[in-house]
């Protein structure tokens, strides 16, 4: 079992941790790619998909770790909260969206 203190992590545990939550905004990204929300060439959002998935799957990563929860259910949670940060971004967009939209009629 690695050491619960990221800091004293090898790189192996680093390439896993990033690369289940990178691999999460990639999902999310490309599913969204196939619904049409998105164009398949839009790096800017593919990064930005990607960069959030990193933050977030990392910090789970890092919060089962100290709970002491096994590395592959390490892995997976950070998968799985990769994938959810950029879909609850996207919820919000859309949320807020929808309330703008919703008060600029009122206005009118």
């Amino acid at each position: 079992m690695p050491e619960k203190d990221p800091t004293n992590w090898g790189l192996s545990i680093w390439v896993l941790a990033l690369g289940m939550s990178c691999a999460g905004g990639i999902v999310n990204w490309y599913s969204r790619v196939k619904k049409g929300y998105t164009r398949a060439f839009n790096m800017v959002e593919l990064v930005g998909e990607i960069f959030t998935s990193a933050v977030v799957g990392l910090g789970v990563f890092m919060a089962a770790q100290a709970m002491d929860q096994q590395i592959g259910l390490c892995a997976a949670l950070a998968g799985v909260g990769g994938h959810m940060a950029t879909r609850l971004l996207f919820a919000i967009e859309k949320w807020i969206e929808g309330y703008f939209r919703k008060t600029g009629k009122e206005k009118s």
